[in-house]
This record gives C-alpha cells, structure tokens and sequence, in this order.
C-alpha cells in the first residue's frame, strides 16, 4: 500500500502506533502486548524475549539482597522494588560484574543500557553511580559524590570526557578518585569533590597530584573575573592558567600575599613560573614582577618589575640639576617629551649626591617636574644615588628621601643604589658597610623594587679582579631584587670584550652565576659615547633578550645617537624563568 507524505491515512496510521504501541521496545516488532505479572519475565518479553540481543535464559531467576536477578547468554535483568527491571549488557556487565553487581557500591541499574548524545558511547545508570562504555576508553564506573560532580558538569559531554578509571583511593588512603579523558575528579570527605582538568590538570600532575604542595582541588575549574584566564583552587595553592602565560601554581605564603593584593588583579598579573628555591627563600615569578619568601624570617616581599622593564636612558646630575649644571643644564622636563617620542620607557635620574653641601635631594623642584611630565607620557622614573660609603647613615638618609619624595602626587617608581664608588680603600670595610647599607635600605623600603647598579662582572672576575675584590654578590642578593651591570663595552679596548653582544651576555650571565640565581631579573646598561653605532646597541638587545634580560638601557641620553632608539625601544623580554 502507498502511503503519501501528509495524507489523512498516515495521520491516522500513527495515532493508532501511539496508542496501541506505548510499550513498543526496538527489536520487539510484532510482539504481543507484554502482561507478564513477573518484572524479570515481562521487561524481558518488552525487550524482544528470546530473539532480543540478550538470546535464551541461562539458569534460573535467583535472589539478590534486596532484589532478584536473571542472567541471559547476552546480559542480565535486575529488580528491586525501588528501581524497578533493568538489562545491562556488553562491556558494561563486564565492569559491573567485577565490582560485585547489586552488591558493589552501585547498586540495582536504573535504566537500560542507552546511547550517549554524542554518539560515541553507552552507558548504564545505577543507584549510586553509572558505567561508561567507549571503544577507545572501555567500560568504566563513576559513583558516590565523583559521579555528583561529573553530573553537574555534564556528565561525558562536559570539558573532563569519558571516565577512563574506576574510582581508586589516593596513596594517602585520604581521598577518591576517577580519571577522564581530560582530567580527574578528587573527593575527600573534607575537600568535597572537584575536578582539575586541561591544562591546569597537567601542570597539576606535573607537580606531584595531591601529594604534590597544593593538596587537594577545593574547587572546579573557573574562569577569572577579567575573562582571560582559568583557575582551580587547591588546600595549600591555586593554579592559574591563560593562553599567554600557561598554567603556574602558586602556594603557600606567596599565595597567601599574592592573595592580599588581589590575586591576578594585582599589579603583578598572572603567575609565569611555579614556585622555586632562591638562595634562603623561595620565589614566584609573574607577569610584572615576582614574590618572594624569606625562609629565615617567614615574610614575603613584592617586587613589581614595570619600572626596570623595557628600554631606559639615564639623566646625571651634571645633566639636569642646578647644583652640577648650571643654571641651563642641558637636559630639562622639557626633554621629556623628546625621551617618550624616542621610545624610552624609563628614566633614570640622579636624585641625589653624596656631598656634604647636599644632605638630601639636589633640585627638588625639578626632579618633580620630571615624574609628573615623564608619567603623564605613561613613562616610569626610577631614582638612584651612588654613595660613597663613608657615612652609611647619611646614604640611607638620601635613599629613603627618594622613596618619599612626592610632587604634586607623583612620586618614584622605584629606588636604584649605584654600587661602584671606592672612596673607602679598605676592601673588606668597603663591603661590610655595603651590606650594612643594603639591609638597611632593604628593612626601611618594604614596599619600594630596589635596583642595584653594578660593575660588570667580566671586569670583576676577568679583566681586573683585584679592582673589587670579593665583592659581596650573595650577600646582596635576596636584598636587591633588579641588578643593573654597567655593561659599557666601549669601556674595552679588548676585541674579545669590546663586542657589544658578547659582552652583554657574558656580564648577565656571569652575574647569575656569582648571585646563585639564574632566574635573577636584570636590566642591563649599554653604551655609552656617541661612538657606539646602532648595530652595537643591537648586539646589546639580542644578547639581553637572549639570557631573559626583563630590560635594557642606554647611559646616557645626551650621548646616545638618535639612530639608536629605534633598535631598542620595543625591547619586551619577561625574564629567563
């Protein structure tokens, strides 16, 4: 018979479908309306009996706690009077019968075996969990309060996939877990139970699970408030992700003061790096700065890095200051605007002098004039002095009027001390009084990214080692947290050394090694003379962002050719770690 499409007949044909054919179960085509008053033997019969996927009884019906069951050559039908008759068949029995069926931690089914949405799998649900079947992962169980957060997510259509484990205890006999295809789900009966996954899941196992610092997962995965990033918070830590920067944990008393300044939010940004050991402390590294733990004394310290980042120039006082130029120096507020047109991200200006005459700053007024010009072109300013270690009182008297000096609201990005000065003969008090100096400065400036101006240590350690013997390097180094080597290669006469890129990156990397911090953050100083030609300060760049140098900088501007910005003034380096 021809039926068309949109004919009464067919309308009618499918209304009595419906309603004579409300039991109808695919495979049963034909089959008499099932009456059986016996659960087992009618959804068998509703199934297709005999001729359905489940084939001909094996034995008879037998007794379950709290139910009865009948095996088939194909499967098996389970009742209770809660969850009423379901089959569960395949791969699924399989995984179902090794965890102890109606006995395991499952319990009675509570559907038929059905398709996924996705059209890759099959599962069965039971009382207290489901089984999961595909190819490529296997038939595998998710139950208790794993298989509630699984649910919430969306089950095998959400981010973590299929289950690819049955649920295990952790080696600490503390917790529970499942893995999927792209993450894990964790439960204690303290945490709850959550799920890390992605990118955030690998780092995590990277460093360990839950055994690993963070502990446990206390929450899911989120999404930061500014949209760009992810996050899944741990007992002990957090870790991050973005596309930018990767995944980072970060733990700990870090975690807890990068949590005090308003975690990602912050000044600092997202994390970089994972938390590794400094010379007496540990340290994380982030987008603009780092955090580091003195493991001595419990605190922690900020340092924000934007200051020293990026391309600098350097103004003297015998370049801008009344008392060393003159009433016309060469270099006013006004060279500001020149300075930012060039591409010049930092200036860093002399602020102060260690003569007698000048207890404090040295033109005052102009030094306010540079900050609220150089900041309203988005420039930062960084303040430095070279003292002359004869009265360490008085150059921390100088340093700290740096730090507080304000103008009109504006005040220094950040304080740099130049450590070059050899007035005090004897070496070895020339260097108690330089830690003493930076101690002090260090205690007094909690909050200030204090810049150390260095000699290069290719002239300390090889051209003329006994022009600063023993310099202190580790000493100072948890008490500066940016090092700025002299690195001026036209100081060298030596072709070996009077390279531009050789003598960068030897410096920087000799620096590391006498610090013991290879992820020390630097800013180099190249230059300086109007000699030095535009591919020089090219060398310079490439070596710095060779060795993760976070800046660079030209000593000073009035010598500096103009065909030298625009080598280096889109420097953009993070740093070596």
């Amino acid at each position: 018979m021809r039926i068309r499409v949109g004919s009464r007949p067919l309308t009618v044909l499918l209304v009595a479908l419906l309603t004579v054919g409300a039991g109808f179960v695919p495979g049963a085509a034909g089959a008499a309306e099932c009456t059986q008053t016996d659960p087992l033997e009618r959804h068998y019969c509703e199934l297709g009996g005999a001729a359905s996927f489940l084939g001909a009884p094996v034995g008879a019906p037998f007794a379950v706690a709290g139910g009865r069951a009948q095996d088939y050559a194909g499967g098996t039908i389970s009742w209770s009077p809660a969850t009423g008759a379901h089959e569960v068949h395949g791969a699924v029995l399989g995984t179902w019968r090794a965890l102890g069926r109606e006995s395991s931690a499952l319990g009675f089914p509570v559907t038929d075996e059905q398709g996924t949405p996705d059209g890759r799998g099959r599962y069965n649900d039971f009382e207290r969990g489901s089984i999961s079947f595909t190819p490529a992962t296997g038939a595998h169980e998710v139950r208790g309060a794993i298989w509630g957060t699984w649910n919430a997510l969306g089950r095998e259509s959400s981010a973590l996939g299929y289950p690819i484990t049955d649920e295990r205890g952790t080696p600490d006999g503390v917790g529970r877990y499942s893995n999927f295809e792209h993450g894990t789900i964790y439960f204690t009966p303290r945490t709850g139970a959550h799920e890390v996954r992605g990118a955030i899941w690998a780092r995590y196992g990277s460093l360990g699970w839950e055994r690993s610092a963070l502990g446990y997962p206390i929450t899911d995965e989120r999404g930061t408030p500014d949209g760009v990033g992810r996050y899944s918070n741990f007992e002990h830590g957090t870790i991050y992700f973005t596309p930018r920067t990767g995944a980072h944990e970060v733990r700990g008393a870090i975690w807890a003061r990068y949590g005090s300044l308003g975690w990602e939010r912050s000044a600092l940004g997202y994390p970089v790096t994972d938390e590794y050991g400094v010379p007496g402390g540990r340290q994380s590294d982030f987008e603009h700065g780092f955090i580091r733990f003195d493991a001595a004394t419990g605190a922690t310290r900020v340092a924000l890095l934007d200051p020293y980042d990026r391309s600098g120039t350097w103004v003297t006082r015998f370049r801008f200051s009344r008392e060393y130029a003159g009433a016309s120096p060469p270099i006013t507020p006004a060279s500001v605007d020149a300075m930012a047109d060039a591409g010049v991200d930092t200036i860093y200006l002399q602020a102060a002098a260690d003569e007698p005459q000048y207890p404090d700053l040295i033109s005052p007024d102009l030094l306010g004039q540079f900050l609220v010009r150089a900041h309203a072109r988005g420039m930062q300013v960084v303040g430095w002095y070279l003292p002359h270690f004869t009265d360490v009182t008085a150059d921390l008297r100088r340093l700290r009027a740096i730090a507080d000096f304000r103008a009109d609201g504006h005040a220094f990005d950040a304080v740099a001390v130049d450590i070059e000065d050899r007035t005090v003969a004897d070496v070895d008090l020339r260097n108690a009084r330089l830690v003493d100096l930076s101690r002090r400065l260090y205690d007094a400036l909690p909050g200030v990214t204090l810049g150390a101006i260095v000699l290069p240590p290719v002239v300390t350690d090889v051209i003329s080692p006994s022009y600063w013997p023993r310099f202190p390097w580790q000493q100072l180094a948890g008490l500066y947290q940016v090092w700025l080597p002299m690195a001026y290669w036209s100081n060298r006469t030596d072709a070996t050394w009077s390279d531009a890129y050789r003598y960068t990156r030897e410096n920087i990397t000799r620096l590391r090694a006498n610090l013991g911090e290879p992820c020390a953050a630097v800013a180099t100083i190249g230059g300086f003379g109007t000699t030095e030609t535009a591919t020089d300060y090219g060398g310079m760049v490439r070596a710095a962002a060779e060795t993760g140098a976070v800046g660079v900088s030209v000593f000073d501007w009035t010598t500096t050719l103009a065909d030298t910005w625009p080598v280096v003034r889109d420097y953009d380096v993070r740093g070596p770690c």
